[in-house]
This record gives structure tokens, C-alpha cells and sequence, in this order.
């Protein structure tokens, strides 16, 4: 599953923004943080920044599926 995940965060940069994750997610800007202050996204809060690790928010959209194991997808007879 996680390559999936994997594949949708590919060319982003190993620490995201808020912006990059809302892009990739589908949100807007606001309700990244709030997710973030809310403990429900994974970040750190550093002073006046969030640092926000691709790998770390990969493994948890990962965990978070609702579908155990996506089966391979076959092309062609």
C-alpha cells in the first residue's frame, strides 16, 4: 500500500510544507495546520514552523488505509 502512497509524494522534497501536503491531499492550507495542531497529521512544531517529514506522513496515510493489501492490477489477457 505504501507505494501507492509512495508514488503520489514523488519529486516532493524529504521535508514537506503545508502547502505540499495540502497539494498532494486535496486540502487547503488552513485545515492542513488544523490537522497538524491536532495531533492528527504527524509533524513537529519547531518556534514558529511545522516540519513535516514525506516519509513519516507516507507511513501514516499507509496505516490509516481502509484496505489491508491493494491487490496487483494485471494488464492484458
Amino acid at each position: 500500500m505504501a507505494n501507492h502512497v509512495e508514488h503520489l509524494f514523488a519529486g516532493y522534497p524529504a521535508i514537506l510544507s503545508a502547502k505540499d501536503v495540502a497539494e498532494v491531499l486535496g486540502l487547503n492550507n488552513k485545515t492542513v495546520y488544523e490537522y497538524l495542531q491536532s495531533g492528527t497529521l504527524p509533524g513537529y512544531h519547531i518556534g514558529t514552523k511545522w516540519v513535516i517529514i514525506r516519509d513519516e506522513v507516507v507511513d501514516f496515510i499507509s496505516r490509516a488505509s481502509n484496505v489491508a493489501e491493494r491487490p496487483a492490477v494485471s494488464v492484458g489477457p
